[in-house]
């Protein structure tokens, strides 16, 4: 971590937070508590913390969005170049900040890449000409120019996280406040956005980052604060970050996946669909752990929905339990297969936690041991949209194994977890395939594998 420049010569902060303090709506204690913080230009700031921990919190009080949009009670002051801005709208502070949020779908307003890209151009009232050149330049600097011309709806999580930093870095706003933003990215985006944010910091944008993979951000971060229980601190980074880190489970023991026919829960052979080469084919037995791994766009997701049921092959045959599953119901299909999709928000459907997670045939037991592998006890109660994205993410899975399925499909839901939140999580996982369930998963995490120990099925002609 470098020294923070802007301390040392002693320019004034662009942003600041002063005992700022949020308390949503049907809650009796606030969830952000007397933040202080400061932010100059040109240096980046990574906030840490566990999940809810009030991290999203704070960011939304800084734009205001909180209590703008969601609603609540917000005491303290926030500043801008010693301006107070406490009272100022979310599109006033659009003018100097810009922010990416958690859920990569909330902020997608056009139906293609490129009006994507336009549209926040457009409303800054830029000229066409420098409208045309600033599109172009971030459809190369993300890697989108294939897609440009491709309806939203195409893209994959990751595609669509690299849309939404390519609308947000274009904007040069001198204050960006990003939460998780390399959640869903591949190996070659991670390294193209810490390039991109060094060139930024480095021409006097100041950056705060939300991010629980810190070993990405210690080469590049200036400062670090850590949010625990709604209160901010400064923290020291340790010097190394492993020490600071719970130890994670076991690496799971690997079973083979090639067994005989009669033993095989899931096979695949010839499987296509769309316009995406030919999937490999899969055979996974009890106990097999898979990972599906690839570059954004390649297919994966995809590949995890013709496993579910909810798109059909082009060409090619399933079987789940030897049963061919071309002509079963998602209805049918889902007795035996639970899927997880990237966006939790997709299948949280009840009016608590509890609700969510003790469904109808599922025993009372069964489900609070899950809650509490997943330290989702705490939270019974709450409604399961007033929970962090993370903590959703775990209720997902836990409503998902609650039902006792015998294949498991996980479709990037590791992110946005601290490193005690993914302990959990991978040791659920390793009690599902060693009481005989199979996983099959993706992850751009390597963290993941490594204590999985997975066997790793390239997607879309990708390398290992």
């Amino acid at each position: 971590m470098r020294a923070a420049e802007s301390s040392a010569n002693g320019e004034k902060p662009l942003l600041t937070a002063v005992d700022l303090s949020f308390t949503y709506i049907g809650q009796t204690q606030p969830t952000l508590k007397a933040a202080n913080l400061t932010l100059q230009a040109g240096e980046l700031i990574v906030i840490a913390g566990a999940t809810g921990s009030g991290k999203s919190t704070l960011l939304n009080c800084l734009t205001g969005i909180a209590p703008e949009y969601t609603g609540g009670q917000l005491t303290g002051e926030v500043f801008y170049r010693q301006c107070e801005i406490t009272s100022w709208s979310i599109r006033q502070r659009s003018q100097f900040m810009g922010i990416l949020l958690q859920n990569v779908e909330v902020q997608l307003f056009t139906d293609r890449v490129w009006d994507e890209i336009v549209f926040g151009l457009e409303n800054w009232n830029l000229p066409p000409g420098e409208m045309q050149t600033l599109t172009q330049t971030a459809l190369h600097q993300f890697d989108l120019v294939a897609q440009q011309n491709w309806a939203i709806r195409q893209l994959s999580a990751g595609q669509k996280q690299r849309l939404l930093l390519a609308c947000l870095l274009t904007r040069q706003q001198s204050v960006l406040l990003l939460d998780e933003p390399f959640a869903y990215l591949d190996t070659a985006g991670v390294d193209r956005l810490l390039a991109l944010l060094k060139h930024c910091r480095d021409r006097g944008q100041a950056i705060l980052v939300i991010e629980h993979r810190l070993e990405l951000l210690q080469p590049i971060c200036d400062r670090a604060y850590r949010i625990q229980s709604g209160e901010i601190a400064p923290w020291h980074w340790p010097r190394s970050l492993a020490t600071a880190m719970p130890p994670p489970p076991a690496p799971a023991r690997r079973l083979a996946t090639h067994t005989a026919a009669t033993n095989q829960l899931l096979q695949t052979q010839n499987l296509s669909w769309g316009g995406y080469p030919a999937f490999p084919d899969l055979q996974a037995g009890a106990g097999a752990v898979i990972l599906l791994k690839g570059p954004n766009g390649c297919g994966k997701t995809t590949l995890l929905r013709l496993l579910s049921g909810l798109l059909k092959p082009t060409t090619g045959l399933i079987k789940i339990l030897g049963q061919d599953t071309r002509r079963q119901s998602v209805v049918q299909i889902a007795q035996t297969v639970g899927f997880v999709l990237q966006n939790p928000n997709h299948q949280l459907f009840a009016e608590s936690v509890w609700a969510e997670v003790k469904q109808p045939g599922v025993a009372a037991n069964q489900a609070n041991t899950l809650l509490e592998q997943l330290n989702l006890s705490p939270c019974l109660e709450q409604h399961p949209q007033a929970l962090s994205q993370g903590q959703k993410r775990r209720l997902a899975l836990a409503a998902v194994l609650s039902r006792q399925p015998r294949i498991c499909l996980l479709d990037e839901i590791m992110v946005g977890q601290d490193a005690a939140s993914l302990a959990l999580m991978l040791q659920a996982l390793k009690t599902f395939t060693q009481q005989g369930g199979a996983l099959i998963f993706t992850s751009h995490d390597p963290g993941v594998a490594e204590i999985l120990q997975p066997q790793i099925v390239a997607i879309g002609g990708s390398q290992l």
